[in-house]
């Protein structure tokens, strides 16, 4: 049995409904900085795309991608199966246009959900060992942190990047992603730690699949905007969001069994909080309860007793190469057909 099965089996043990701590116990999580168009490519495509920025377009890759042939317990490929193998393709693609040709990037961040574990997979097939060993991988959270661990690869804290130092990438997923490629994310709960991550990178490149893919936030993605808050101030921000058009809001409950309501390893709570689908563009109805991305983001941020949000918007890498963007350069989908989409800033 390789590391990529001992990967595979070790992902399934994970539970990614919650975020745990990250990090040395007796260490606080804490944050450094404050806070289109699609190709589509088969299996059989070779990995080709144009990018609107011309600082992040990538050579060919040398190394081979994975094919339809990936799965072989059947002779027919299920359509959960050609889920998987579009996912794990679009890691694998993600990781020879963003990583493989860059062997002096040292930091890397790493998030979570599904897909990611494909990623940490690719990194692992496509680098050679002397490239490995020179850098560092910063997780998001407790799955990413085991993800890391299990490949073999050099593990590090955020909170121990230097003031002033940058992550060169960061792969992560979301929960929904719009034509312009801002996101919702922390359905897990750990919308604080990967906004630090996101934010201390100089680029950040989303892999999801394509139940991800939306018109407007908000609109498959149907459980709230995650929002962290301070418990003490959870009524207040109730009533606030209400008042801004929310559709019951709610205080994210704990798991079946467990009394209370979900804790994130901040100490913070998670309200829920569901608006109609947001405008990418124009401005917003606010008495309509229709809201622009922007405009929304920047209001709920404001509110006293929130500690963060769960909406990824503003600039992207390209646009903010310094760090403190949100938004990714890129967006790799698996598609339903075992295709794979990209949504390029």
């Amino acid at each position: 049995m390789n590391k990529h099965h001992l990967l595979l089996r070790g992902f399934s043990s994970l539970s990614s409904s919650l975020c745990r701590r990250s990090g040395p116990p007796h260490l606080p999580a804490r944050p450094l900085f404050p806070p289109s168009r699609a190709t589509v490519l088969n299996f059989f495509s070779p990995h080709h795309h144009h990018h609107h920025h011309q600082s992040y377009h990538s050579p060919p890759s040398p190394y081979p991608l994975p094919t339809a042939k990936m799965s072989t317990s059947t002779t027919t490929t299920s359509p959960a199966n050609l889920i998987e193998q579009s996912k794990r393709l679009a890691a694998f693609q993600s990781v020879t246009s963003h990583l493989v040709p860059f062997p002096n990037y040292t930091r890397i961040g790493i998030g979570s959900g599904s897909t990611v574990i494909y990623v940490v997979e690719a990194i692992s097939s496509l680098l050679l060992p002397s490239t490995l060993s020179a850098m560092t991988f910063y997780p998001t959270g407790a799955q990413s942190e085991q993800l890391i661990e299990a490949a073999g690869l050099n593990l590090q804290y955020i909170n121990k990047l230097p003031p002033g130092a940058l992550l060169d990438v960061c792969f992560d997923g979301a929960d929904e992603v719009d034509p312009a490629l801002n996101l919702i994310k922390g359905g897990g709960a750990c919308l604080w730690q990967e906004k630090i991550v996101v934010t201390s990178s100089k680029k950040f490149v989303c892999v999801a699949d394509f139940r991800k893919i939306s018109k407007g936030l908000g609109t498959s993605w149907t459980k709230g905007i995650p929002i962290e808050v301070l418990p003490l101030a959870a009524n207040r921000v109730l009533g606030e969001l209400k008042r801004m058009g929310s559709l019951e809001p709610r205080v994210r409950p704990g798991l079946p069994g467990k009394a209370g309501a979900v804790v994130t390893d901040n100490g913070m709570w998670i309200i829920d909080a569901p608006f109609k689908p947001l405008r990418v563009h124009g401005e917003s109805d606010r008495e309509g309860g229709e809201w622009q991305v922007d405009e929304l983001a920047e209001e709920l941020i404001r509110i006293p007793g929130v500690a963060e949000i769960g909406l990824f918007y503003g600039r992207d890498g390209v646009q903010q190469p310094e760090g403190g963007a949100q938004k990714p350069v890129e967006a790799y989908f698996g598609m339903e057909d075992g295709s794979v989409k990209v949504l390029s800033a």
